[in-house]
This record gives C-alpha cells, sequence and structure tokens, in this order.
C-alpha cells in the first residue's frame, strides 16, 4: 500500500506543477497504396517526411521542440489481413481489465486471480486448439489473431501495476510494453507480464510469466509480422474446500475461522506448463503502379474507398463526420496535375506465407498420497509428476489475385494450403512415453470483398486430411453491413457455418497416473451455427444471437465414486470423454443496452441462453452485467468514473474442475451442486490524467463471513471482500 502511493504521488506531483497539453489524434496521411487500417493519437498540426504528423511547436527555436507522440495498433491474422483496433491506453473501465472473470464477469473460475477459467458464454468458448491445456488461460496466453501489433512516433514505453493491501493472501500483476520504430514502415517491441495471486485460502497459489518479441514490416509490397514468446504457468491445486458448509452455513461449526483456517483436498499438487513459440506470417505483393487520372482508376479509388480513408483519418475525432466529408471534398477537388504526380501501387498477385513453431510442455505434480480424492491410480508409486510434450510446426502457403485491380475484379480469390505437424508425448509407465505424430492437411480456397463502402463479406471452403481420408470440413460465411440512417449508421455483421471436425489428440488419448483414456473410436464432431450481431449507436443499443446444432458434442464429464471410512461418506473423482447421443440445440441471445443523462451513465450486459441438453451442455439461462457511473473532470484535466458494478447469473450445475487434467468438466449426476444466484458486488474510482491512469476498488463489497452462495465454481469458493488498487503509466521519448 505504501509503495502504491509513493510511486503515486512522484507521477503526480510533477503534472500539477508543470503544464502540458492534451493529445488529439495524430492525422497521419496514408502512403498510397496501403491497405493498413491505422489507428493514432497525438496532438500534432504539421506532416514530417514520412507521413506522421509532429508537434507544430515555435520554429524560431529548434531546441524547443517537443516529442512526436502518437501510437497505432492493430492485429494480423495468419494471412496478413490486418485490422485496427484502439490501443488499451483508455481510462475506461481499466479497474476490470485485470480480472480473471473477464471485464463483464463472463467466465467461472477457481475464485483467485491467474486461475483457470471457463466461459459461462458458450458462444465465446474456442471451438479447435490441439494443446487444450492452454484454454483455461487464455486471459494470459494470447493466439497470434489477437496479438496487437504497434506503430510508434516516438519510443513508448507502458508500465501496469495492479495489487491489493493485503500482503499475505492478496495478488500483483506487473506488465511492461515497449515499443519503437526503425523507420516509418518497421515497428518492433516487447511485452513482459507478470502475475502472482497468493490466494486467501489454503495451496491456492498462481504465479505466471510471459514475454514476447515482436516486430511487424509494412511496406508497399511487402508485409510481414513476426512475435517470438515464452510462457511459465504454475498453479496451485487444493482441489477446493473439503466443506461447502464452511462458505455456505459457517454458524454450523462451533468456532470461528478465517479462509485459510478452512481445509482443502489437496495441499502438495501442482500443475505447470511451459509454453513457447513463433509465429510469423508476410506476403508479397505483384503488381503494377497507376497514376490518379487515368480512365479506369476509379476501380482502385473509388467513392467507398474515400470514405474508408476518411473514416481512418477520423477516428476517435469528435467532429467525425466533418472531418470525412472535409476529406472527401479535398479528393474531388484535387487539380489533375497533382494527381497525374502521385502514383499508386496497385496490387494484383499476393503470395502469402505463414509459419507456426510450437514446444509446449505441460507437468502435473503430486507430492502427496490422493487416493482420497482421485478414484483410479494407473502408475505405481505414491507421488506422480506426469509429463505432456507437445511440438506443432505448422506451414500456410497461400496465393491470391486481388480484390480491385481492374473494373473485373469485384472481389478477391484466395487459395490456400495448410500442413500441421504435430508430435506428442504422453507417459506410460514413470519412465517411459508414448509417442505420437500426427500430419494434417487443408486444402482450401476464399471469396473476399472488403473494399466497400456500406457492405463487406468473405466465403470460405476447406477440407482436411489426416493422411487417411479427407472427411474434415469447413464451409463459412462472414458479412458486414454499414447502414446508413438518417444522421447515424447501423451497423450490422452476420456469420455461418458447417464445420464436420474430429476431436484433437487428447480428446482421443491421455496418459497420467490418475486418469487414462485411448478413444480412437470418437465420431467427428458436426457443427452448424448461424450468429448475428446489430449494433444502433444513436441508441447505444447491441443485439447479439447465437444458434448453434451440434451432432456428437465432445466433452469431459466427471464421475463420482462413494468411499465410507466407517463413519464418513465421501467422495473420489476421475474424468473421462463423452459424446452427446442425441443433436444438441443451443440458443444465446445477448442485449446490451447503455443510458446516458449528463454525468450519469448506465450500462448494461443481459445475456439468456438455452440448451436442449443440460446434462451434457450446462448452461446458466441468465448471465447478467451492470455498471452505474459518474463520468466529469475536475479542472478540465483529471477525468474520473466513480461507480459501482454487478454481475449475476442464475444457478445451473456449473462445470467442476479436474486439477490432474487441468480443465473444467460436467459434474458427476450424483455429486452435483449448483452455484450461482449469487451477485458480486464492486465500488470503484478511476482516474484518467493525461498518460496515466489509476484506481481504486473494493471487490466483493457484498461478501459475508456469516454465509452465502459465494462460488464461481462447484467447492471454489470466491476470494473475500479486498481493496485493489492500479496504477499504468505511459512514456514517450
Amino acid at each position: 500500500m505504501k509503495k502504491f502511493f509513493l510511486l503515486l504521488c512522484l507521477i503526480f506531483l510533477p503534472s500539477f506543477i508543470t503544464a502540458q497539453r492534451v493529445m488529439d489524434r495524430n492525422n497521419r496521411k496514408l502512403p498510397m497504396g496501403t491497405n493498413i487500417n491505422e489507428q493514432g493519437f497525438g496532438n500534432e498540426d504539421t506532416e514530417n517526411e514520412n507521413g506522421f504528423q509532429r508537434n507544430s511547436s515555435d520554429n524560431k527555436n529548434e531546441n524547443k521542440k517537443k516529442t512526436p507522440i502518437g501510437l497505432r495498433t492493430w492485429t494480423a491474422d495468419i494471412f496478413n489481413e490486418t485490422d485496427s483496433i484502439v490501443p488499451d491506453t483508455t481510462g475506461y473501465q481499466f479497474q476490470n481489465t485485470n480480472f480473471t472473470e473477464g471485464i463483464t464477469g463472463r467466465y467461472n473460475t477457481l475464485g483467485n486471480m491467474g486461475s483457470p477459467r471457463i466461459s459461462r458464454i458458450f458462444s465465446d468458448r474456442p471451438s479447435f486448439n490441439y494443446f487444450i491445456f492452454t484454454q483455461p488461460y487464455d486471459f494470459f496466453i494470447r493466439p497470434f489473431d489477437s496479438f496487437h501489433f504497434t506503430n510508434t512516433l516516438s519510443p513508448f514505453t507502458n508500465i501496469t501495476y495492479h495489487e491489493t493491501t493485503d500482503s499475505d493472501n492478496g495478488e500483483d500483476r506487473i506488465t511492461a510494453k515497449y515499443a519503437v520504430n526503425a523507420n516509418k514502415d518497421m515497428g518492433f517491441g516487447f511485452n513482459i507480464d507478470y502475475l502472482y495471486g497468493r490466494g486467501y485460502y489454503d495451496h491456492q497459489a498462481n504465479s505466471q510469466f510471459g514475454t514476447t518479441l515482436y516486430g511487424s514490416i509494412i511496406k508497399e509490397k511487402y508485409k510481414a509480422h513476426f512475435r517470438i514468446f515464452s510462457n511459465y504457468l504454475k498453479t496451485s491445486e487444493n482441489g477446493g474446500i473439503t466443506d461447502d458448509e464452511y462458505i455456505s452455513n459457517p454458524q454450523n461449526f462451533p468456532s470461528k475461522f478465517s479462509s485459510n483456517d478452512i481445509p482443502t483436498n489437496l495441499n502438495k499438487v501442482w500443475n505447470k506448463m511451459y509454453v513457447n513459440g513463433v509465429d510469423l506470417t508476410h506476403s508479397y505483393s505483384i503488381g503494377f503502379y497507376r497514376t490518379m487520372n487515368q480512365p479506369d482508376s476509379s476501380s482502385l479509388y473509388p467513392q467507398d474507398s474515400i470514405h474508408h480513408i476518411a473514416q481512418i483519418k477520423t477516428a476517435n475525432d469528435s467532429s467525425h463526420v466533418d472531418s470525412a466529408q472535409s476529406f472527401k471534398k479535398e479528393i474531388a477537388t484535387t487539380d489533375s496535375t497533382q494527381i497525374e504526380s502521385e502514383k499508386i501501387f496497385v496490387p494484383v498477385t499476393k503470395l502469402i506465407h505463414h509459419l507456426t513453431f510450437n514446444y509446449n510442455l505441460r507437468d502435473f505434480i503430486a507430492n502427496q498420497n490422493c487416493s482420497e480424492f482421485f478414484t483410479d491410480d494407473y502408475l505405481s508409486g505414491d507421488s506422480a509428476q506426469d509429463r505432456i510434450r507437445h511440438m506443432l510446426v505448422s506451414n500456410m502457403l497461400a496465393i491470391e489475385l486481388c480484390e480491385g485491380f481492374n473494373k473485373w475484379a469485384a472481389a478477391g480469390i484466395r487459395l490456400f494450403a495448410l500442413h500441421d505437424f504435430n508430435h506428442y508425448s504422453i507417459p506410460l509407465t514413470p519412465v517411459t512415453y508414448n509417442k505420437f505424430n500426427e500430419n494434417r492437411l487443408t486444402l482450401g480456397g476464399m471469396l473476399i470483398k472488403h473494399n466497400h463502402r456500406l457492405m463487406k463479406y468473405s466465403l470460405k471452403a476447406q477440407t482436411s486430411s489426416d493422411g487417411e481420408k479427407w472427411g474434415e470440413f469447413l464451409l463459412s460465411a462472414q458479412g458486414k453491413a454499414d447502414l446508413p440512417l438518417r444522421h447515424d449508421t447501423i451497423f450490422f455483421h452476420l456469420k455461418a457455418s458447417i464445420e464436420n471436425a474430429r476431436p484433437t489428440f487428447f480428446y482421443r488419448h491421455f496418459h497420467s497416473k490418475f486418469l487414462w483414456w485411448d478413444n480412437d473410436d470418437l465420431d467427428n464432431q458436426f457443427t452448424s451455427r448461424i450468429s448475428a450481431n446489430i449494433h444502433f449507436p444513436i441508441t447505444k443499443t447491441a443485439l447479439s444471437l447465437d444458434i448453434q446444432n451440434i451432432k456428437n458434442y465432445t466433452y469431459f464429464s466427471n464421475t463420482a465414486t462413494a468411499v465410507s471410512n466407517g463413519t464418513d461418506t465421501y467422495y473420489t473423482m476421475s474424468t473421462q470423454v463423452q459424446q452427446a447421443a442425441n443433436n444438441i440445440q443451443v440458443i444465446g441471445l445477448t442485449l446490451n443496452q447503455n443510458f446516458r443523462l449528463g454525468i450519469l451513465n448506465w450500462e448494461n450486459e443481459a445475456t439468456w441462453q438455452t440448451t436442449s441438453d443440460k446434462s451434457a451442455l450446462p448452461l446458466p439461462t441468465i448471465s447478467a452485467y451492470s455498471n452505474l457511473y459518474l463520468l466529469f473532470h475536475i479542472a478540465k484535466v483529471l477525468k474520473v468514473q466513480f461507480g459501482g458494478d454487478i454481475r449475476y447469473f442464475t444457478s445451473y450445475y456449473a462445470p467442476t474442475y479436474n486439477p490432474a487434467l487441468g480443465m473444467f468438466a460436467n459434474q458427476s449426476e450424483n455429486d452435483a451442486i449448483k452455484i450461482g444466484d449469487y451477485p458480486i458486488i464492486n465500488l470503484y474510482a478511476n482516474f484518467h490524467l493525461k498518460h496515466t491512469r489509476f484506481y481504486i476498488m473494493y471487490h466483493h463489497i457484498n461478501y459475508s463471513s456469516d454465509g452465502g452462495k459465494s462460488f464461481l465454481a462447484p467447492h471454489y469458493p470466491i476470494n473475500p471482500g479486498m481493496l485493489k488498487l492500479g496504477l499504468s503509466w505511459n512514456f514517450f521519448n
């Protein structure tokens, strides 16, 4: 606590003493031929020779020039397609960004920061992963297509720190990000992330450390993105508390006790994971140069493209509409001599390559006798050290006939081939291993249209083979439409897919001391899905619908075996892989509705779900989030968000957690309990001053030591109420 406030004072004392201008957005002039969506921030007024904006400082005194400030972030997929995102340097909801259960509380966890999690919203759950053990840690291990690449006008550093005031049982997380550009086309950076949640219950600590080195090259013909990452995760497994009555009805026990006094099922068991890898995606375009006033130049720069660039130039600008119209008028009125002098590169054919190399290792360690917790024992010895190895080498080659190089190319056509080589190693005896090699070849094609002002779409078809048969396939389509409505725009997004996929390796094979299966006879899972999202900015309303029909739904299911020791009866745990006998229909409907009256803001999210098989796929009927706060400024520079939020979901038989598997599994029918029907309430004050964000929050303020249903997973209680603090500081130098 003392170190936090000391750091706070060191930051804000100079800020209040010296004046500094509030930064506006950096309106960068887009190089011709660039097809990346870009976001920028700054208060620059004039352009330098690289196309960036720079500060309009006093030209008579060059020594007084200010450091140019600007940061753009985006994501890239395996086809090297980029999508701009807002940099995560804004103050809004900063107090919730460190929650393992998600900003709006969509996830069930084991109660402590950094513990495994699973989404209650079925449409959020990942469907394909070779190394499935990283799925419960997706808040820490970020897949390639959601990683943030950067381009900055000057070296950028961000330090973010979260902590609780309890040094014995609290939690800490510190992240450091550094980004720099070698020139206007080449950006590099590295991220460091360290998380340590001690936990308020016995043997609950989680620690995670990750580093990432990344870079990008955005040139006229060549574009590349790469990252090298290494992650280490250690989870202390306590198996949950021995009796839920310690939380729900503490008055049944003769004496008072703290959370650390509550007995847990395990105390010398850990899961450790090493997740390392390299991702590289790059592309080279072949084409020609064209001047703006040639007869068919309209096919390259039609009116919708001008509108698109205007949107890029005016993102996050309070005068968005006026600026966009001004920019389009500027293009329209440019004289022909200026147009002729500016050549544009027109890509015709694009060659794409993506490489992924992953090396993953998982250790399950038990230095105690677990016969009273796990049902089975497949390997000799009182202790366990089960090691699983996984290596993936993936290469994808694609060729694309680009959209818009002439008037006949109304859409782009892409053909691709993907080869995945997987090597697995799982225990056979305490000292020997079974090794498996699997090859997977995927062939596919896509039809793409992105350069239209109102509507964008892509169609994809692919089929895969394991070397013996071509039984797997995927057909998918997605489209986006921006529909003008008076002085506003309605945003509509539609997705549809049909997929026939073989369950991944660890559903078919898993060996360890306490769990063992070989399921070569699993059927392919067949999923048809349609989802739609519509957003009305003028009413601050968004509505999402997701409908799925699943045949041969594949899932983990626990079994509970009753054991009597003469006086008491308890249950031991095992897990197996099952497939649903009947088709399962799942419908999810999410409504986001925000209100604002002056400085008063009320934001709401509610999801309704129904499933035709609650035994195979249990889901809560309602999962909701509400946030009520005041938003105002102090002295015109300090932005304050002060309020409270609440998370709630209806009771249901939620999946429980198996430490030996490191995954969530459905509860056994003879030992099932419901969780939910319990609100989690937080009060907070969130501040944003220039380049600094900080907050103070009391989490789980409604916690009561007199009892309650405060569980986010069966037998794993939520941490008691605690005071949380956070600080984030940006540096441009």
